[in-house]
């Protein structure tokens, strides 16, 4: 509590963080090469392991090898999602005490770790659609995949990735990747996206592959901070899943333009049915998980990489897929790409309509309430064993420790020739641990044990190594302490350790919350200032008799209206009014990376996100705002919530500065 405190004391006369701004306004440099991205973000980036230390090509883009055909009218396109962590951890995984446990506890899966599962996806899901699209020239698509994914086929698979490159090359495959791993990205800051952008640009230029500028990404997780980031960053147009869309705006089914201009760029929604009266006629062959069109299907549908030992390829399949193709090319379909067919209708003179207000959410938002499958809501492989919360607030305790590492080395290995190149490379090994465990997998949509614990122990492993690597640098430099400023960048090694903690008055509550719970509950509310309270939600141990693992938080909402800041943009906060959705659920829910979320009539409740990590839910009809809990651990423990009435600018510093960029002492 004492580091929270004086954070917070921090937060209310700190200025705009340097760091921050020169991350947000680098798009020139975003956009060129790994080299030139802010200094920060490359320091992240060497020390390369050295089965990707070689450097043989620049990073480039995508180009168009083909000229505009303007008479066409009919395209037929396809997005192949494909994750290379589909089962993250494999689906016989090692725990930290050496035990292994088996996915369904069936032998079949004996032998399927973390690189055998890959593989499978690469050998038996990947590898034949390719052979498919290589067999006909003509035909383009989109493959979608992680940058992991390809330095995973540079050291295991260098025929797939050959074949690979060769579409590329020819104009048929624009590769799409916006992350390293598979990462639930809107929950974490945009330094952590940063940095897997530089690692993703790096692995296509190792493999002299260039890099589409078409963004679809893991979980189809999309929203303004993502439309933003993409454009910052060099790339042309975002794919908005229908799904979500619909979801905020239920009017609009199969009435979607053919293009749409969001935060300064392009976007398409896939897989949405066009407008007619557009001119143009679309027709999409497949918009999905990668790994189900190669392999078999059942009544309950393809089998996925859970089932890897019974899913090999299944050549009746491809067939179907190949005979689909063919049928439409016959139909007058032109099959190609989403960045062709957007250069297509730029050609034709169809101009680009402005979107609607969109928030964050994910592909399936229906099904799985957006993003709350992944930070709160329940799946049915792990009841007793999911936790979310847990998962969710170790990776922000986790990404914090290593972001004060990085300013560390930044500021003293130059000084250290002899270690610094050791600590340069221990801390890009962490950068990418951090990512794996910020995987959507290890909380949602229906995680195993494996996958749970792959996030769990991955992250008490990133701590437990932060703390060696920071030891060692206060060891050469000869000081006890340290004091990293996250905002800019500001380090100071002492002899004199944490500030001590403040003292907290308990207050009576500026307005009455509700608690739901399985267990005992206490609520207290203390003053950290004027305006300013902690609201700390105390859960008991989880009785045997009632537990079933649900806790939630309610707040008041004060106005038919919400602020907060969208995934990756977390210097603003922007208001929604709800008479501009129309929710086909009659809810949202939303990450607040920076925990933030605007109440009305001048109040904010910011979540602690290192000890509550869970989706905002807001109600449409019911003026409130909620953090349900489905996965509560059994074990007493806290959530904390700062509460401040304020301006917009004060409420977001207090924000950034407890959750993004707080000021770390050891």
């Amino acid at each position: 509590m004492a580091a929270l405190l004086a954070t917070v004391a921090c937060a209310q006369t700190a200025t705009k963080p340097a760091a921050a701004i020169a991350a947000d306004t680098s798009a020139v440099a975003d956009s060129a090469t790994v080299a030139d991205a802010p200094a920060q973000v490359a320091a992240a980036d060497t020390g390369w392991p050295a089965d990707t230390a070689a450097k043989p090509c620049e990073f480039e883009w995508f180009s168009e090898k083909q000229p505009v055909d303007v008479k066409r009218t009919k395209f037929a396109l396809g997005l192949f999602h494909y994750n290379i962590e589909y089962v993250i951890g494999g689906l016989e995984y090692t725990k930290a005490d050496g035990a292994k446990i088996l996915f369904l506890n069936k032998a079949i899966n004996k032998g399927y770790d973390d690189a055998k599962t890959q593989d499978y996806i690469i050998d038996q899901t990947l590898r034949p659609i390719l052979e498919v699209f290589a067999r006909h020239p003509t035909w383009g698509v989109d493959i979608e995949l992680q940058g992991m994914a390809i330095e995973v086929m540079a050291q295991r698979h260098p025929k797939t990735l050959e074949l690979f490159k060769k579409l590329v090359d020819n104009g048929q495959i624009e590769p799409i990747s916006f992350h390293w791993a598979a990462q639930f990205f809107l929950a974490f800051p945009r330094e952590d996206l940063q940095r897997s952008h530089a690692l993703t640009k790096q692995a296509f230029a190792n493999s002299c592959i260039p890099l589409g500028t078409v963004v679809f990404n893991q979980e189809g997780q999309a929203g303004p901070g993502w439309q933003n980031m993409l454009v910052a960053g060099g790339w042309k147009v975002g794919v908005f899943p229908k799904n979500l869309w619909k979801y905020q705006h239920k009017n609009d089914d199969g009435k979607w333009w053919p293009l749409y201009t969001s935060e300064g760029g392009l976007m398409v929604v896939g897989a949405g049915g066009v407008d007619k009266t557009s001119g143009v006629d679309v027709a999409w062959h497949f918009f999905d998980d990668g790994e189900l069109r190669a392999v078999a299907k059942t009544a309950a549908g393809p089998l996925n990489p859970y089932f890897a030992a019974d899913a090999p390829t299944d050549p009746v399949r491809v067939k179907e897929y190949e005979d689909e193709l063919i049928g439409l090319e016959k139909a007058g379909y032109f099959i190609t790409r989403i960045g062709d067919y957007v250069r297509h209708v730029q050609a034709k003179g169809i101009a680009a309509k402005p979107a609607p207000v969109l928030v964050d959410g994910t592909w399936q938002a229906p099904s799985t309430n957006s993003v709350h499958k992944w930070m709160g809501n329940a799946g049915i492989l792990a009841i007793g064993v999911e936790a979310d919360n847990n998962v969710r607030t170790g990776n922000m305790a986790a990404r914090m420790q290593v972001a004060a590492l990085q300013r560390m080395v930044d500021a003293v290995a130059k000084d250290h020739p002899k270690e610094g190149p050791g600590w340069t490379t221990a801390l890009a090994a962490l950068w990418r641990h951090v990512f794996r465990v910020q995987v959507s997998d290890c909380s949602g949509i229906n995680p195993w044990e494996g996958e749970i614990l792959f996030g769990l122990e991955g992250n008490a492993e990133i701590l437990a190594k932060s703390a060696i690597l920071r030891q060692q640098i206060l060891t050469a430099v000869g000081k006890p302490h340290v004091m990293v400023d996250l905002a800019n960048g500001k380090v100071e090694f002492t002899q004199a350790g944490p500030p001590e903690s403040l003292a907290e008055k308990i207050v009576d509550a500026p307005f009455a919350v509700t608690v739901t719970s399985d267990r005992d509950v206490k609520v207290v509310w203390t003053s950290v200032g004027p305006n300013r309270y902690r609201l700390s939600v105390n859960w008991a141990v989880g009785q045997p008799d009632t537990f079933y693992g649900q806790t939630a938080l309610t707040l008041p909402r004060f106005a038919d209206e919400f602020a907060y800041s969208p995934g990756l943009l977390e210097t603003e906060l922007r208001t929604v009014k709800l008479a501009d959705l129309q929710l086909t659920a009659g809810e949202l829910f939303l990450p607040l990376p920076n925990g933030i979320i605007g109440l009305g009539d001048g109040w904010y409740a910011i979540k602690q996100v290192r000890s509550v990590h869970l989706a905002a839910r807001v109600a449409e009809k019911d003026k409130v705002v909620e953090f349900i809990d489905f996965t509560a651990p059994k074990p007493a423990h806290s959530w904390q919530f700062l509460v401040v009435k304020g301006t917009a600018a004060e409420a977001l510093e207090i924000a950034n500065r407890g959750n993004i960029w707080p000021t770390v002492h050891h």
